[in-house]
Order: C-alpha cells, then sequence, then structure tokens
C-alpha cells in the first residue's frame, strides 16, 4: 500500500469513526432497546388512512394553492417504510408569481428504536443529492419555537432545493437523529410508544436565504390555517405544550 493510499484509509477511518456524543448515544439506545423489549411499550395512537392525514393538512395556505402530489424526493419504498409510515402526504402548493413550495408529511403512529423517522439529509443523499450547508435553526409553529434543519440539495443535473424540516416525537421536537433515538428510547422506556411526524418543506430554488424565507412564510401560514385534529398531528397534543430536547 503506497502512503497516498495509506493517508487516504486513514482519512476515510476518522471521517466514518463516530463521535464521543454519537458513541455515547449509542450505548443508551441499546441499553434501552434490550430494556424496552422487557417492558413492551404500549401504544397510544390508531393508524391514521390516508384520508384522515389529507383532511388535515388545508389545501389552501394563504395564496398557496394545492396543484398536485407528483415531483417530490420520496423517503425510500421498501419493507422498512411500510411499517414506518401510516401514511405519507405529498403537496405541490402554487401561488400566482410566486415560486412552488413542495411539502411532505410522513406520520408514523408507532415509535420505537427498530422503527425511526427516516431524515431528509439521509433519504436525498439516496436519490442522488448532494447535500450542503446543513444547520440547526429555530423555526415558530404557532406561539412556539421549535429545532429545525435546513440544508441545500444539489442534483447532478444542477437541480436544488433548499430544505426546511423537523421531526415530532410524541410531545418532543429533537434536534436531529442522535436526540430523536435518545426521545424515542426514553419513550419506550416508560413504557410508551409515542406517534412521529416528519415535516419537510422544500423550495426549488439556488438561493438559501430566499428559499429559507419562502419556507418560513409558509409554514406559518400552515399552522394558522390548521384545524384541531391536523393542529395534534403537527404539533402534538397543545393542550400538554411543545417540548424541545
Amino acid at each position: 500500500m503506497t502512503a497516498s493510499s495509506t493517508s487516504q484509509a486513514e482519512a476515510t477511518f476518522r471521517a466514518s469513526k463516530p463521535t464521543r456524543r454519537e458513541a455515547i448515544a449509542g450505548s443508551i439506545v441499546l441499553a434501552a432497546t434490550a430494556a424496552s423489549q422487557m417492558l413492551r411499550p404500549t401504544r397510544i395512537f390508531d393508524r391514521l388512512t390516508r384520508e384522515e392525514l389529507s383532511g388535515a393538512i388545508p389545501k389552501v395556505v394563504g395564496p398557496y394553492r394545492f396543484s398536485s402530489t407528483s415531483g417530490l424526493i420520496l423517503p425510500p419504498r421498501d419493507e422498512l417504510s411500510e411499517k414506518l409510515y401510516d401514511q405519507v402526504l405529498t403537496r405541490v402548493y402554487e401561488a400566482p408569481d410566486a415560486i412552488p413550495v413542495l411539502a411532505l408529511f410522513a406520520y408514523g403512529s408507532v415509535q420505537n428504536l427498530s422503527l425511526e423517522l427516516h431524515r431528509p439529509d439521509e433519504c436525498y443523499p439516496q436519490q442522488g443529492f448532494v447535500i450542503t450547508d446543513p444547520k440547526t435553526i429555530s423555526v415558530q409553529l404557532g406561539r412556539h419555537d421549535i429545532p429545525a434543519s435546513f440544508l441545500t440539495a444539489t442534483r447532478k443535473d444542477g437541480y436544488v432545493e433548499q430544505v426546511l424540516f423537523w421531526s415530532r416525537i410524541g410531545q418532543t421536537f429533537p434536534a436531529d437523529r442522535v436526540e430523536q433515538s435518545l426521545v424515542v428510547a426514553r419513550e419506550n422506556f416508560s413504557g410508551r410508544m409515542p406517534d412521529g411526524l416528519l415535516a419537510r418543506i422544500s423550495v426549488p430554488t439556488r438561493s438559501p436565504e430566499h428559499g429559507l424565507e419562502i419556507a418560513r412564510s409558509f409554514l406559518q401560514q400552515l399552522v394558522n390555517a390548521l384545524a384541531p385534529v391536523g393542529q395534534r398531528i403537527v404539533l402534538g397534543d397543545i393542550h400538554k405544550g411543545v417540548q424541545s430536547t
């Protein structure tokens, strides 16, 4: 092996080596997984039908109108996904003289340590996109500020999306994959199988600043238009308050 290939191998090893935080979280999750198998956590929510989820998300959001269900990047369709999500709702919203907004809501009535929400920073690369400038930001959902993720996804043909997304596990909004796993582990260890939602707002533009501005505005108008059942799906049980980790 040459010195160059040795250096490349060492770099690959360092890049794939988990951080201390990830290693500790992994150990906690493994311990909680074993414990949850003995505790047999209880399902809290019934499965949602496609009609129930579709009816809960408004088709009119401010000046935007629902126009199509096609053209969105979807989570991988496999046996795990079929178990993970009750329903995946996709919507393309259009408004006069405005960039379209692509919205996805993936809902699962059961979250345990073998069934966790797929996150866009994982599924976009599987569809041939390169992720750049990922960051955690705060977004407003009604009266609450929650942690969300924002990134730029670029395809080889030059197509670009600015992607804003967040996940809800029960009453909690985890900031990243590690926190998401810890929240699920905590809930399962307490004997509960919470529901979960992955919400994603994508804007096809090369400008991160403009894309985020559009996504924030659309999101606020969406929350204001939600009926009570939609508020419970998107926000959790609002009567118990919204928590971030």
